[in-house]
């Protein structure tokens, strides 16, 4: 249009000069240039202006022309056939499995409009730029595609957002996603990756509300959805605690034992579910609740993780957790994690005696730097500081590495 607009301008001063129309008196310009002078009429130099302006335009119109024409005869003579093209771009494969991103992404460019899958020829371009660390060109390569492509606008989608999300530009990718799932609900790529962000991110909200669709069109094997579904009870549970804590201490029982109902009952027995919602009752300050659900599930299943949360109740009836975890050592008397659990309920009961056989019986069974670190603060507190050294030596000794074998400058005395 514009250069339409230029040739009817052009045509129509011609067409007045030719008339006559112009009038000869308009004036004049004088250019100097240094020692020298010109001096013409002010209709001569726009004329002349525009001549130069359209010699300009011809140049490099014909410079484009010879361009295009210059590439298109070179990929003829180079890649003119489909067959040529498609081995061109299996060596452009090649290239990019082995890490030649440059020869990669020029074969495969150069081919994606001659073979007859060109998808795969834009996705391991794009992804070669990236390598290069060129992301802007990357993302410019997907647009192309998308814009002449249209049918593959799902994997071209998944392909930017994965760039997005290698580059820590998460809301971009999140966005892409959405957008995508809004287009095409069902489809596992879209559904995958909008899985892996939200794990990535730890968002086990916005995950649980999209596990219901990764259920019912099986992304995951069996096994990984039932793990997932466990990581997304234990998170919205350590939710709920969170939440939890900024409500009044009389209301947070009943905030926990709602996001407890949502759970399946089939999670509800699993330990390290327990576990999570024991520790939420915990940090709210419902030992006795939590007492309750961890004596329930270990009475079934034994698990050291649960111990260990048994160990760091604070209820009022102490003697009786005792006595029930006592029962449990007849069961299990070479469990490191009962023993110390023991240990640190004696404490809180202030049997101070007590709380330290059981630290080295649960050292004796299996050594372990925290129970270590509990029995040194005991001895210390008893007073017997010279034992507690040694034993944090040993403690240390255990959670440092393994030093070489090098010689130790000699004691002088």
């Amino acid at each position: 249009m514009k250069k339409l607009i230029v040739f009817i301008l052009l045509a129509v001063l011609l067409a007045l000069w030719g008339m006559g129309v112009i009038l000869p008196d308009a004036g004049y310009v004088l250019v100097i240039l240094g020692q020298k002078s010109l001096e013409t009429s002010l209709w001569f130099a726009c004329f002349a202006v525009l001549a130069v302006a359209l010699s300009w335009w011809l140049l490099t119109r014909f410079v484009r022309v010879g361009w295009s024409l210059a590439q298109r005869l070179t990929d003829f003579f180079v890649f003119g056939t489909t067959e040529r093209a498609s081995k061109r771009a299996a060596s452009g494969l090649i290239d990019f499995l082995s890490g030649d991103w440059l020869q990669a992404r020029k074969k495969l460019m150069r081919t994606a409009s001659k073979v007859e899958s060109p998808l795969v020829n834009y996705l391991a371009a794009a992804r070669a730029s990236y390598e290069l660390g060129d992301q802007e060109d990357a993302l410019k390569i997907l647009n192309d595609a998308q814009k002449k492509y249209a049918s593959f606008a799902v994997p071209i989608g998944v392909a930017q957002a994965k760039m997005e999300m290698s580059s820590g530009r998460y809301e971009q990718a999140k966005t892409i996603l959405v957008g995508l799932q809004i287009k095409a609900p069902r489809n596992h790529l879209v559904l995958n990756c909008l899985r892996e962000l939200y794990e990535s991110r730890q968002d086990w909200v916005a995950l649980g509300s999209l596990f219901p669709m990764i259920k019912k069109y099986k992304i995951c094997s069996v096994a990984d959805t039932l793990e997932m579904e466990g990581f997304i009870a234990i998170g919205q549970l350590q939710f709920a605690s969170e939440s939890a804590q900024r409500l009044a201490l009389s209301d947070r029982l009943h905030e926990l034992r709602k996001a407890w109902s949502k759970i399946p009952s089939y999670q509800q027995r699993v330990p390290r579910v327990v576990g999570a919602y024991a520790k939420a009752l915990i940090d709210n300050l419902h030992d006795h609740e939590a007492e309750l659900m961890l004596r329930k599930t270990l009475g079934k299943t034994w698990d050291d993780s649960l111990i260990d949360l048994y160990g760091l109740l604070r209820v009022a009836d102490l003697p009786e957790v005792i006595r029930t975890a006592e029962t449990w050592l007849k069961y299990y008397p070479q469990s490191a994690n009962l023993l110390r659990a023991l240990g640190r309920l004696n404490l809180r009961n202030h049997l101070w005696g007590l709380a330290r056989d059981y630290f080295q019986r649960s050292l004796a069974v299996q050594q372990n730097a925290e129970t270590f670190a509990e029995l040194a603060r005991l001895l210390n507190s008893l007073g017997d500081t010279q034992r507690s050294m040694e034993v944090y030596q040993a403690a240390l000794q255990l959670s440092a590495p393994v030093l070489p074998d090098l010689p130790q400058p000699t004691k002088s005395y």
